[in-house]
């Protein structure tokens, strides 16, 4: 019989967390272990067809501030569909996710995707909910650690931000990484007609950037990276694949720095695996990330990684062998190390050759399941 899990999150959307979550029910036998998703937020997303058509049921259960409507909603799908597994992936409601799992006696991990969870709406950006929220979130998240049957990070670095003023990090935890779709690699025609499609000459080096277009991911960095990196290589170009609250203002600073055409908005693409394969060089200046999955997706691609040395990054790019990483101030570095990547071909295709082969043997969508399917089993006592 298969086990059957709820995936608490916010939406289906086409963030790494959801996708990810999707290629797990894509590659996971329903007979095995049948994943369905409860939604907290407006919508369900715009993934959530894709869901479906893998088999996988979808609650929308909008969260408002009081939270009872939520809180009901969710006892009651416990109740009546009898789930042996929630999959809490609340992050700043940890908390309310494994209260509700336990109130239904449901066993509940609760696996953190991220080192800082900002405020996600406007009314939690305003001066006063902020610092409420804060508080709860402390609170919500402190609650899970100690209420959950299992806790997982996705890397180590989500784990020791979690548990770092609260102690050590207790043996059961996991660190749970994800995994990736290693895309077959492009000719070399099409490589060129690629570039031809944006209008470019068929040798323009390209540089991608995929990313939520929001603070975390510091585009102005991006930017200022971009203009230095102009100054040695003026035929490269970058491209922008995301959506986000701040594309007007990156769009406008685009414009104020006069890199119109030389800077590209792809906007959301759903064949980013097939982009990023297409392309010379990932530049990824985060401010803070979980683990930084779209690094390992850039590197099963090929593609070299010049990004900030933080936590979550450092466990996804092998200094050295499949990335250069700086300290996140340092755009100067990272400019040098772009142009580096660009001038020589064979360390950039050495670096990406070493990227694909290490996300091949530990970071491929099979041993993703693998390691799901392992967390299950050790949670509800099958192993």
């Amino acid at each position: 019989m298969a086990l059957k899990v709820l995936h608490l999150i916010t939406s289906v959307t086409r963030g790494g967390i959801e996708k990810w979550l999707l290629s797990m029910a894509a590659t996971i036998p329903r007979s095995q272990i049948a994943m369905n998703f409860c939604c907290k937020g407006p919508s369900v997303g715009e993934l959530a067809p894709v869901a479906r058509a893998l088999g996988s049921e979808i609650y929308h259960c909008p969260l408002k501030p009081t939270m009872l409507g939520y809180t009901r909603e969710l006892l009651e799908i416990l109740r009546r569909d009898r789930y042996d597994l929630v999959h809490n992936h609340l992050e700043a409601h940890s908390g309310l996710g494994a209260w509700i799992a336990n109130n239904s006696r449901v066993p509940v991990i609760t696996s953190f995707h991220n080192t800082y969870f900002p405020p996600g709406t406007a009314l939690t950006e305003r001066a006063g909910v902020r610092q409420l929220r804060e508080a709860y979130s402390q609170v919500s998240v402190s609650y899970a650690l100690r209420h959950s049957h299992r806790i997982t990070g996705c890397s180590n670095g989500v784990l020791e931000s979690l548990y770092g003023e609260r102690g050590q990090i207790p043996p059961d935890a996991r660190t749970l990484y994800y995994g990736v779709e290693i895309p077959k690699l492009p000719s070399a025609a099409q490589r060129a007609a690629f570039r031809r499609e944006l209008g470019f000459d068929k040798s323009t080096p390209l540089i991608l950037h995929v990313g939520r277009f929001a603070e975390q991911k510091n585009h102005t960095g991006l930017l200022t990276i971009f203009e230095r990196v102009l100054e040695r290589v003026p035929g490269a170009r970058l491209l922008l694949v995301g959506k986000g609250p701040l594309r007007a203002s990156i769009e406008a600073d685009i414009a104020r720095r006069k890199l119109g055409g030389k800077a590209l908005i792809l906007g959301t693409r759903d064949d980013v695996p097939q982009l990023m394969s297409l392309c010379d060089l990932f530049l990824f200046p985060s401010i803070h990330e979980g683990f930084g999955l779209v690094a390992i997706e850039a590197n099963a691609a090929r593609l070299p990684v010049v990004g900030t040395r933080i936590a979550g990054l450092c466990e996804a790019v092998d200094e050295g062998k499949t990335g250069l990483l700086h300290a996140l101030e340092d755009n100067v570095g990272m400019a040098a190390s772009v142009v580096r990547l660009l001038q020589d071909d064979v360390y950039r295709r050495q670096l990406g050759k070493n990227g694909r082969e290490r996300a091949k043997r530990r970071f491929s969508v099979q041993a993703g399941a693998r390691r799901l399917k392992e967390v299950y089993d050790e949670s509800l006592g099958l192993r």
